[in-house]
């Protein structure tokens, strides 16, 4: 695996979302009443999943839900490795799940080849109001039939981790709290990068390249489209606007050295949660990730830290990012899938995920559940005002074959071989091709 090969589904491992092995067909038997929605109550229910482990927090939803439904629940988790390889096994047997995890990249996929039940006639039924939940999320499985593919549970926006710390003992002023229209640009990051960064490697200023968030949140902020165009037709990353914000993170390290060379930030790609570790041990002043790097940090960060918006350029955006379920369309019980994503909307369910602080549940009134405690970051407040920023990818039914073809030339880039305007100009035609169902 290349050092920006890194799938979104990785990165959750370790935050209590998707943490150690897997366990094949746990039987949770429920109890109790059947409150809660149970899609007719009793029997077995069977939920696909990807590194979820007793305990972990969606585990512990599920077995809950399980109990106030009256139901004994199947939970299948696959290593998130193997997952979408052993999705589609599992689809094409006739043996569906009741319900499954789904990566949020890949829902309109899986939408264009009829595997997944559309919700729309369930929202509609029970009176699911969206104004009830961040648009970003509530949109995000509308697709351009109509229909409603799935439904996102939780989300985790891009932030900048800054190592506070390091900017008192450099004596640099921190990044604005709130999302303001202006100030903290990207002459401003880079000039905070290069007052952080120490000699030798002792400590580098930034750290971006290894998240893949950054192929949408810097090219979107500098007013590009981000990967695709809006209809998903145009590789946008290759045109203008975003292959001088791809440049732009390259030059850090290539002119600025404010930041890890491609070698070595390869090579600490081999280590889990490597990024992180870096900020957390006072490595790295300044980091580009996911919010759901925050418990990982609230457990092993030696240093004071704290999140804030991204730089701006033409915009100030960030990527959301989701825990999405959906129902196989082949599903024999998919009244009690609905009840059981329902359930991981509501109150209850909210209340045990935010405790994560890493991932947002995407009702509105969440955002309640996120206040600072004696533990970092202070700045909790942020994560809603990231969701309220947030911009989504605009995906393709094609999205895996794409990045098959452009992810190994943006190698290319970081490493200085090749300028980002030549490297992914060169794979344009051919990422369009795939776009259009012809790769």
């Amino acid at each position: 695996m290349t050092a920006n090969q890194v799938s979104r589904r990785s990165l959750l491992k370790g935050f209590g979302l998707a943490t150690g092995a897997a366990t094949f067909g746990v039987p949770l038997a429920g109890c109790g009443s059947n409150g809660g929605g149970s899609g007719g109550g009793g029997g077995n229910f069977s939920f696909l999943t990807w590194d979820t482990t007793s305990g972990s927090p969606l585990y512990t939803v599920a077995e809950n839900w399980a109990k106030s439904a009256g139901k004994s629940i199947d939970i299948q988790s696959v290593p998130g490795d193997d997952y979408d390889t052993k999705l589609r096994t599992v689809l094409s047997s006739g043996a569906a799940p009741s319900g499954i995890r789904i990566n949020d990249d890949y829902v309109a996929g899986y939408h264009a080849e009829g595997s997944l039940l559309d919700l729309k006639p369930y929202l509609d039924k029970d009176g699911i109001k969206p104004d009830d939940y961040f648009p970003v999320a509530f949109n995000f499985p509308k697709q351009q039939d109509g229909a409603h593919a799935a439904w996102p549970i939780m989300t985790n926006p891009g932030v900048i981790y800054c190592n506070v710390d390091a900017f008192q003992e450099a004596g640099v002023p921190l990044p604005p709290k709130d999302w303001a229209a202006s100030g903290w640009t990207w002459d401003d990051f880079l000039d905070a990068a290069k007052k952080l960064t120490k000699p030798n490697g002792e400590r580098w200023g930034a750290l971006i390249f290894p998240d893949t968030a950054l192929e949408t949140v810097w090219p979107v902020n500098n007013g590009s489209d981000g990967i695709y165009s809006k209809d998903a037709t145009r590789f946008t990353l290759a045109e203008p606007q975003a292959t001088e914000a791809v440049q732009w993170i390259a030059d850090l390290a290539l002119v600025h050295k404010v930041h890890p060379d491609f070698a070595t930030v390869t090579a600490g790609r081999q280590t889990p949660n490597w990024a992180l570790s870096q900020l957390g041990t006072g490595k790295v002043a300044m980091l580009l990730g996911l919010t759901s790097g925050i418990p990982y940090l609230r457990k092993n960060a030696k240093v004071k830290w704290d999140i804030f918006p991204p730089p701006m350029k033409v915009a100030r955006k960030t990527i959301n990012t989701m825990t999405v379920l959906a129902i196989p369309k082949a599903s024999k019980d998919p009244d009690a899938a609905w009840a059981f994503m329902k359930y991981c909307v509501g109150p209850d369910a909210s209340k045990l995920l935010a405790g994560s602080r890493g991932f947002m549940p995407v009702s509105k009134t969440s955002s309640a559940l996120f206040v600072p405690d004696d533990k970092a970051p202070a700045n909790l407040a942020l994560v809603t005002l990231a969701l309220d920023n947030a911009v989504n990818e605009n995906f393709s039914r094609y999205i895996e074959r794409a990045r098959t073809v452009y992810r190994p030339v943006l190698d290319d880039v970081w490493s200085g071989k090749k300028t980002a305007a030549a490297a992914l100009g060169s794979v344009k035609q051919k990422v369009e091709d795939v776009l259009a169902g012809k790769g």
